[in-house]
């Protein structure tokens, strides 16, 4: 998701996936051996620059997640989050997390140390009716008044805010920035998003806008900081997260909860270090991961391996969606993954959110994902947001 002058991707603060956007034009790598992230190409410019930058200048990195305790890494191609945005936690729980393309928390893995599953490969068959709209979906639930806070959207380069008001069972959305995109917002669309504090370069402003005269209920931390998308997207160490988080943790505001990183390779130490060095484990209210596979029980697998290792707070999927390199799935089971992963999600305990990626169709091609996007690149509504719209966590 972007790039112009080199100046300027270094100069702008470029923030990554969340709210589900890859890098456009990227093919995610095949996942690898446990704990390791696949790598990703990304099509280039004239100037040899990623394609998607230039779309998405100051959004960079999203994720997509193997079956073994790393997530495939998504690139910014999302449009970033605003300065307010609401969001309630609940108290349950713990989080498991795994982020696409490279290897991070939830998905299906028996454990970060089992060797990745290869995934079988699924038709694209799929019956629909005079509208487009895939017949199966008739059969899902009516409203989604039994998910209560759980449906999320992530979007991607090209969002514009006015398009959240078009998916109407939503209850938070993001993309990978602290404010908004540019564009008019509803009522509804401001109090619902979620910013995130993608990067390092972030930090300064989060502790502004968590000081200021309107603080967000909820902000997501660093984003996949131990991955670099072709190298445009910043990397920390858990000692250089530990130190550029510092100021937040020295004004937290009075009113704001956070959530932790989401890594790609959540089933490393990445966490132990980082909380080890900051001391700020508690200062968390909720977990973090990302999760892409071609297969809804794998990301219920890895999910459920991460809450297994932390178990004290509930999780936030901020990213999730069918995916990984070569993934081809139809509409249709695009909308049995996303059931399956919802009803999941209710019945866990602990899974607290579920940003579904993407809000909006990736204008570039991305092996990362398939038929997951809701609206298309021109705001209208695509197969799969009437599936989304009745899913209902039961």
């Amino acid at each position: 998701m972007r790039s112009l002058l080199v100046t300027l991707v270094f100069a702008l603060s470029v923030s990554a996936r969340c709210t589900p956007r890859q890098l456009e034009g990227q093919a995610v790598p095949v996942a690898g051996q446990a704990g390791q992230a696949p790598q990703k190409q990304a099509a280039e410019n004239g100037a040899g620059l990623p394609s998607n930058v230039v779309e998405d200048l100051g959004t960079a990195g999203s994720s997509s997640g193997s079956s073994t305790g790393t997530a495939t890494a998504s690139t910014p191609e999302t449009a970033m989050a605003s300065t307010s945005g609401a969001a309630t936690a609940s108290t349950s729980g713990a989080a498991t997390a795994s982020t696409p393309g490279t290897s991070m928390p939830p998905t299906s893995s028996p454990s970060p140390s089992s060797g990745s599953t290869s995934e079988p490969e699924s038709s694209n068959t799929t019956a629909t009716d005079s509208e487009g709209i895939p017949t199966s979906f008739a059969s899902a639930g009516a409203g989604s008044g039994n998910c209560g806070a759980l449906k999320g959207i992530c979007f991607n380069g090209g969002m514009q805010p006015s398009m959240y008001d078009k998916i109407t069972t939503a209850t938070e959305w993001i993309t990978f920035q602290l404010n908004m995109p540019g564009g008019a917002a509803s009522g509804r669309t401001t109090q619902d998003h979620v910013p995130m504090m993608a990067f390092a370069e972030h930090v300064s402003a989060a502790v502004e806008m968590v000081n200021g005269p309107n603080p967000p209920p909820w902000m997501i931390t660093f984003n996949e900081p131990d991955f670099s998308y072709m190298g445009w997207t910043p990397t920390m160490t858990p000692e250089e997260a530990a130190k550029a988080i510092q100021p937040l943790l020295d004004r937290p505001g009075t009113s704001t909860k956070y959530v932790a990183p989401a890594v790609v390779n959540f089933g490393g130490d990445w966490h132990d270090r980082f909380f080890a060095a900051c001391g700020c484990k508690d200062f968390f209210s909720a977990y973090n991961i990302h999760q892409y596979h071609k297969e809804s029980s794998a990301v219920i697998n890895d999910v459920t391996s991460f809450h297994n290792r932390w178990n004290d707070k509930p999780l936030w999927i901020t990213e999730v969606a069918p995916g990984n390199a070569g993934c081809s799935l139809s509409w249709d089971q695009a909308g049995s993954f996303m059931k399956d992963i919802y009803k999941f999600a209710k019945s866990s305990g602990f899974v607290e959110r579920v940003f579904w990626n993407s809000g909006n169709q990736l204008t570039n091609a991305d092996e990362n994902v398939c038929n997951s996007w809701l609206l298309d690149k021109d705001g209208n509504p695509g197969p799969l947001l009437e599936m989304y719209e009745k899913v209902d966590c039961t």
